[in-house]
């Protein structure tokens, strides 16, 4: 922590604050940054180039200087090449009569035309060519010209009395006409030839000068560009990298329960306001800690009080679960949830449905078969009735051995409880069908079957009993009139009362007249039309 203080205090220096406090978005400095670098590597370019193309404009002066030398030295050559043909002249001076060979004289005299021709010609030709480029060398080379064209008359003169063999005269004349011009030319091409050379020696020296000029220039601005990028690199890294190491510190100690901790940085773009919402985030999470630690002692005394209701809850579950072994599953759920068991079983009188099931051949079966499956036939039976009945919502009253009877609407009132108790005989009918389907016993294999019979009507329900064995039933008419179609269904058959039909929209089909003990003659009833006789 002393650390994190430590690297804290050391701020970055001015310039990186000034970049920290202008206005911009963390894109847009970047961008300014990279421009400004950019900017300045071309502007050195530029300036390399500048330098370049000023070295090539002093080579290409240098060059022509050269090429100016090279026409001039030329100029000089074939000025020499008219004064020596013409001294070649000289010779025929040295006795009257000509030599036999001539033609050592022709050719003297006729070359000095020729190269009198050449060299106008050549002229012409620098005239042109200086002319254009706008050399200094424009007037001498015209002085030339005229020169030339002053002395080309001579020359002619020198070969017509040439290939007249008047050697003397030829001789005379060129030397007294033609020989102090050619001098005074040939000493101003040696002249300007000279007056370049000392101008490119000049150049060069300039030219010289000029790079290492450039050179130091180029390095200086290289230098400079270097600086100023780094500089800007700096400044902006700095603007950016010192917010980002506080704000990790006081991120840091944030995760450490520092909720006091805030962040005060310049910046005033993306970084500025990461720091707000971090202060803003630590002063929110400093309230909701001071709020969690007062949660904290009130939830411990929630907990308290959740582990003695959970344990109440725990034992009224096990106690309820142990009631539903021996009671309805409706009858134990409302004696375990309500306060006072006398008064959620009391005696009253109300509209049910109840239907009664019997096993059909059973006595024959259990006098033949052996106790073990006596008992396993009342277990298969009941252990596939007795979810039927739980998912159809009735209340199974009581196990009658080989029979049961299921309450509907008592104690707990439910909707179409007719419909209910029809839709639980089609499935138990089924289903106990199947079920019985191996069980045989006797000489003549005798099977099992089910009849059911259903009754809707009034009843009474309450506690009957003594004070250590107390049952949930209902008595009445619809009770003992369910009891009665019951024992005279058949094996397969459901019969229903009259007043339980009027309730169901199954398919069924008039049954009877039956004469039934205990509730009176001509009883009118219905045969439910099962699925298996449908079939």
């Amino acid at each position: 922590m002393k650390q994190d203080r430590e690297k804290d205090s050391k701020r970055p220096n001015f310039v990186a604050r000034g970049v920290a406090r202008i206005a911009l978005s963390v894109r847009a400095k970047l961008l300014t940054a990279f421009l400004g670098v950019t900017c300045l590597l071309v502007g050195l370019t530029l300036f390399g180039l500048f330098s370049l193309h000023q070295a090539n404009v002093r080579t290409e002066a240098m060059i022509q200087d050269q090429e100016r030398i090279a026409f001039f030295n030329d100029t000089y050559i074939s000025l020499s090449n008219i004064i020596a043909y013409t001294l070649a002249i000289y010779p025929s001076l040295e006795s009257e009569v000509a030599p036999k060979d001539q033609g050592f004289f022709r050719v003297p005299t006729g070359l000095v035309y020729n190269r009198t021709v050449d060299l106008e010609r050549d002229l012409a030709v620098g005239a042109r060519r200086f002319g254009q480029t706008g050399m200094p060398d424009e007037k001498t080379i015209a002085e030339l010209r005229a020169d030339i064209q002053s002395i080309k008359p001579i020359t002619l003169e020198i070969r017509r009395l040439g290939a007249e063999m008047k050697y003397r005269e030829a001789a005379e004349y060129g030397i007294a006409q033609a020989f102090e011009p050619l001098q005074a030319m040939q000493r101003e091409a040696y002249t300007v030839v000279q007056h370049i050379e000392h101008e490119m020696r000049s150049r060069a020296r300039t030219t010289t000068q000029a790079y290492l000029t450039s050179r130091q220039n180029i390095v200086a601005a290289a230098l400079i560009a270097i600086g100023v990028a780094l500089l800007l690199g700096y400044s902006i890294s700095s603007s950016l990298l010192w917010p980002i190491q506080r704000i990790r510190v006081a991120l840091g100690r944030l995760s450490k329960g520092g909720f006091d901790e805030r962040v005060d940085v310049p910046n005033r773009d993306e970084l500025g306001e990461l720091a707000y919402h971090v202060n803003q985030t630590s002063q929110k999470l400093g309230e909701l800690y001071e709020q969690v630690e007062a949660q904290k002692t009130q939830l411990a005394d929630w907990n308290a009080v959740l582990e003695t209701r959970v344990a109440e809850q725990v034992e009224e579950i096990e106690r309820t679960n142990r009631l539903k072994r021996y009671l309805p599953a409706q009858v134990a759920t409302m004696i375990v949830g309500a306060s006072d068991g006398e008064d959620v079983l009391r005696t009253r009188r109300a509209e049910i449905t109840v239907l009664f099931a019997d096993l059909r051949g059973f006595t024959a079966f259990a006098t033949a078969a052996t106790p073990d499956q006596v008992i396993d036939v009342l277990n298969t039976f009941h252990g596939t009735c007795g979810p039927l009945v739980e998912a159809c919502g009735g209340t199974l009253e009581r196990f009658l051995g080989d029979g049961l009877m299921v309450l509907f609407g008592a104690p707990v009132p439910v909707e179409n409880a007719a419909q209910r108790a029809v839709d639980l005989a089609q499935d138990m009918q089924g289903r106990v069908r199947e079920a019985m389907a191996s069980y045989k016993a006797g000489a003549d294999e005798r099977g099992l079957g089910l009849g059911i019979g259903i009754a809707t009507g009034a009843a009474t329900m309450g506690q009957i009993g003594f004070e250590n064995r107390l049952d949930y039933s209902a008595i009445g008419p619809a009770p003992n009139l369910a009891a009665r179609l019951c024992e005279i269904a058949k094996d397969g058959q459901t019969l229903i009362s009259h007043a339980t039909a009027w309730q169901v929209k199954s398919e069924m089909m008039p049954a009877g007249p039956f004469n039934l003990k205990g509730v009176g003659s001509s009883i009118a009833a219905f045969e439910l039309i099962t699925c298996a006789e449908g079939v």
